[in-house]
């Protein structure tokens, strides 16, 4: 109600992650986040210009739109066949869902089906092909690898204990310390002892 006497309302769109040859990677609905008024939001928009962060959902999670590829006006993009498809800048799309964890990832998406559940079809992961490509498979990872049961835990001393003989060499060896009259500098001769 507020935003109606002020004048200015929430502007809703589409946030688009990625566009493939056939395929719009949607992170879903939200909000324009700007400083700038809504009449010159709405007019970016229209124009496919926003700039500005997109406040996904009830998340509260912004998306700034430079990590996206489109930000759509909601009437622009038609949703069909329960989310699967999509309508957009005359064409017909399949829609692949971008999971939250997805939304700031900077690296390119793959679309898979959906095997949790029909609905929606296709989810958006990330392309981790590259990665895959580099791995060496006949590599065996350095040092032993020790598995130990459920309920064992390691010293929690054992870090302590090193740091502290850690810093005592550090300190012989800068010749430092506390001294005889409780204060904390380079000793001599009769501070060492």
């Amino acid at each position: 109600m507020l935003g109606k006497l002020f004048g200015k309302q929430p502007i809703r769109a589409w946030a688009i992650k990625q566009i493939d040859d056939a395929t719009l990677h949607l992170c879903g609905e939200g909000r324009l986040e700007s400083d700038q008024k809504s009449k010159v939001m709405l007019k970016a928009l229209q124009a496919g210009q926003f700039n500005g962060g997109v406040r996904m959902g009830d998340t509260g999670t912004v998306i700034n739109t430079r990590r996206l590829a489109a930000v759509v006006p909601l009437e622009a993009l038609q949703l069909l066949d329960d989310g699967n498809t999509a309508e957009w800048n005359g064409r017909h799309w399949a829609v692949s869902h971008v999971p939250q964890r997805a939304w700031l990832f900077d690296g390119r998406l793959v679309a898979e089906p959906n095997l949790l559940s029909s609905t929606p079809a296709l989810v958006s992961r990330e392309d981790v092909s590259h990665i895959r490509q580099n791995v060496r498979q006949d590599a065996t990872p350095p040092g032993e690898v020790r598995f130990r049961p459920l309920n064992a835990t390691e010293d929690p001393e054992k870090d302590l204990r090193a740091a502290i003989e850690k810093a005592q060499r550090r300190r012989q060896q800068a010749n430092t310390g506390w001294r005889k009259d409780g204060s904390w500098g380079a000793l001599d001769e009769v501070d060492k002892e």
